[in-house]
């Protein structure tokens, strides 16, 4: 994708920044994961090179990612057995194997399997791997070598490495550098100095650690900075070129790290990607599976001279982002940048402690396990947090692959196990659940029916995906009985997406669902008889109730009975009305707007309606009719002798309307004078009059808060005009 040319100095100023922050990322990725840290900077090169040349995304940086250094370093150990460079070259092996994984996955179009995960296993799943990165990165920060390999006996670890400190065994140098980096990495983004705001923190920290190596040698009393504890590069760059080995293919760990490879590096890359695509200005789309494509043969490249996998990095993207970029120029520089800082400056970074970048990989492992993202699924209601957690512990007892699959299943049984029609909504999982159509020109209107969560959601993007962004669609719930956090979570995306683009999208039928907390995205299944949902509104309520008090309307959300206004009407005598809700008053002109819900007859049998009407008092008595759109069948009916009450004197109201009623005459005297071109002058609504009120609606359906708007508006105007 280089083929905007435009801002090419921008993009080579955000190259310039990400490369100051992937470089010593690269090497301590690297080094965390058990293989030399030239490996992550060859990662870095070849996915900046390759996937800016056959990637789709315009502002995604490539290379080594934090989610395989845990399974990288298990590979190592595993496959050497004990050896650490057979280890290595047979890591290749398997990163090749796992980059030819990605590209079919690419090929046979796998790029919709982010889609497939809730919100709330991937969430836990990224926190235990920022909490397995800094357990053990913590006693490399500490100078001191750690002895376990699972988190919980890492972190139990610590007093051990703490002790060794304190009885001189572990370079004072290294653990005092460790730390005041790790102080900086927290302390410098709060400062409003702007060198710190301009230059990222891990450049500032790199640069006291060379510092300290080079200044401490000319000091005595200085502590000393053993070489061990100093980064060790081949002394040519070709030199750290190592090829991969496939001896271990015909053992089954070989083929079990390799797919292992390739799912998470394919998870990792799409959620990074969907991330970056939302926060682009510009609202661009990437593709998918050609991104798939990219890093597949990004990944193949960089193993078979030595490389660790290519991901879609989220970190560094934010970074490349903030700093102005805007194609994928900026990734290619990036990687230009690092071959350069290699070729000038190697005896230079020589001198990077590895304490420094320990420090660099536990201010990142924090962000990823920090109390505030147990605080932010706990707002989403306790049912996503249990679930958040449940994928982090099995993370952290097993493996990446099992987490993420046990928090899927669990989050399917825990969804089920809350309805109580279980096999019916089991089966409905599997069956086509969305439809879609054109109401009118550029506004469309998609119903998902019975239950929509993160196994079925591919059919519902796949329907939005269809309708281009600059156009109005409404999201019609009302039909669902259950709607999970991650399908709330990409309709959100979708609707920043349409506003970016000057279109719409409102979601409908939400109010009839129960929440777990008040939190806009959390999930919505049915309300228990007689919970309350006060303090739980959703978008459309909220901007129902603000609509109304600048009106000085009054908007009550609470459920309620029919008083017998609604029921009057010859529209509900065949018809089993059950409640109101939303109801927006205006009560110095008695008019009643309501989101009503009521049961319709068939010949298939009962079928659950819900619309918004207007209930609105006549001021004197009149004839009972019927108001409605005129269509080709109904001129073919009036042809054949239905009638149809025409008025010469307004030939195009007589076109555009079927106008019904036993009283001929009376209903002419009540159209005549301003009510015709009233009328013809605004949207047409069904419009039916029991002789005493006016029922008016559009579609049998929730309107969107513009619509109700417009109903509302249309209803205090239709007052005036019938005033005596």
């Amino acid at each position: 994708m280089l083929k905007d040319t435009k801002n090419i100095p921008q993009n080579i100023q955000s190259g310039l920044i990400v490369s100051l922050v992937a470089l010593p990322l690269g090497f301590g990725l690297a080094l965390a994961s058990g293989v030399p840290p030239m490996a992550g900077i060859i990662a870095t090169v070849a996915g900046a090179i390759l996937f800016s040349l056959l990637g789709s995304s315009r502002l995604i940086i490539a290379g080594p990612g934090n989610g395989l250094v845990v399974l990288s370093l298990y590979a190592v150990g595993v496959l050497g057995q004990g050896n650490p460079a057979l280890g290595y070259s047979l890591l290749l092996g398997a990163i090749l194997m796992s980059g030819i994984f990605i590209l079919l996955m690419g090929l046979f179009r796998f790029g919709v399997l982010a889609e497939l995960f809730p919100a709330a296993a991937i969430r836990g799943m990224l926190a235990a791997i920022g909490l397995i990165i800094l357990s053990r990165q913590l006693h490399v920060l500490l100078g001191v070598d750690p002895q376990s390999s699972s988190a919980f006996s890492l972190l139990a670890e610590l007093g051990k490495s703490i002790g060794l400190i304190q009885n001189g065994s572990a370079p004072l140098a290294a653990w005092a550098l460790g730390l005041v980096s790790l102080a900086l990495l927290f302390i410098l983004p709060k400062i409003r100095f702007w060198p710190f705001q301009k230059i990222p923190g891990p450049m500032w920290v790199l640069a006291l650690g060379i510092s300290y190596s080079y200044l401490s040698p000319h000091f005595a009393q200085w502590p000393q900075l053993p070489d061990s504890h100093l980064i060790s590069l081949p002394p040519e760059i070709l030199d750290a070129f190592t090829f991969p080995s496939f001896k271990a293919m015909g053992t089954g760990s070989f083929w079990t790290i390799s797919l292992s490879l390739a799912f998470i590096a394919a998870v990792e890359s799409l959620l990074s990607i969907k991330a970056i695509d939302k926060l682009d200005p510009e609202q661009r789309r990437s593709n998918a599976n050609k991104d798939l494509r990219a890093l597949g043969i990004a990944t193949i490249g960089s193993s078979l001279i030595g490389g660790l996998n290519v991901v879609a990095v989220i970190a560094r993207s934010s970074v490349n982002l903030n700093n102005g970029a805007s194609s994928s120029w900026s990734n290619l520089f990036h990687g230009l940048f690092l071959v350069l800082f290699l070729a000038l400056f190697s005896i230079q970074l020589e001198h990077i402690p590895l304490a420094v970048l320990a420090a660099i990989l536990v201010h990142t492992g924090y962000k990823l396990t920090a109390p505030s993202q147990f605080r932010a699924m706990a707002e989403l209601g306790r049912d996503e947090l249990l679930l958040f957690i449940f994928t982090y512990l099995a993370t952290l007892a097993s493996n990446l692959i099992i987490g993420i699959l046990g928090g899927m299943l669990l989050t399917l049984v825990y969804q089920l196990l809350s309805l109580k029609k279980r096999g019916y909504y089991l089966r409905s999982l599997f069956r086509p659940n969305v439809l879609l159509f054109e109401e009118q020109e550029h506004k469309y209107h998609l119903s998902v029916k019975t239950m929509s969560n993160f196994l079925n959601f591919i059919r519902l993007k796949k329907q939005m995906d269809t309708v281009e962004p600059q156009a109005e669609l409404i999201l019609d719930f009302s039909l669902a009985e259950y709607v999970d956090h991650s399908v709330l979570e990409h309709v959100q995306q979708y609707r920043h997406r349409f506003e970016a683009a000057g279109g719409s999208l409102e979601t409908i039928g939400l109010d009839d669902l129960g929440q777990l907390s008040s939190h806009p995205l959390a999930t919505r299944r049915p309300l228990k008889k007689g919970s309350s949902k006060r303090g739980k509104l959703t978008r459309r309520q909220k901007m129902l109730r603000l609509y109304a008090a600048e009106h000085n309307f009054r908007f009550q959300y609470s459920e309620v009975e029919d008083d017998g206004r609604f029921k009057g009407f010859e529209y509900f005598q065949d018809k089993y009305l059950h409640l109101l809700r939303n109801r927006i008053e205006c009560r110095n002109q008695n008019w009643l707007w309501a989101d009503i819900h009521y049961e319709d007859t068939d010949f298939y049998g009962n079928a659950l309606r819900h619309a918004s009407m207007v209930y609105l008092p006549l001021p004197t008595e009149t004839a009972p009719f019927v108001l409605d759109q005129e269509r080709l069948l109904d001129r073919v009916a009036h042809l054949a002798g239905f009638k149809d009450i025409n008025f010469e004197r307004h030939p195009d109201f007589s076109k555009r309307f079927k106008l019904k009623g036993e009283d001929e005459k009376s209903i002419r005297k009540f159209f005549e004078g301003p009510l015709i071109p009233f009328l013809e002058s605004h949207k047409q609504y069904h419009i039916e009059c029991n002789g005493r009120a006016l029922l008016i609606f559009a579609k049998e359906r929730h309107t969107t808060v513009s619509e109700t708007k417009q109903m509302v508006n249309f209803a205090e105007q239709l007052t005036e005009v019938l005033k005596p």
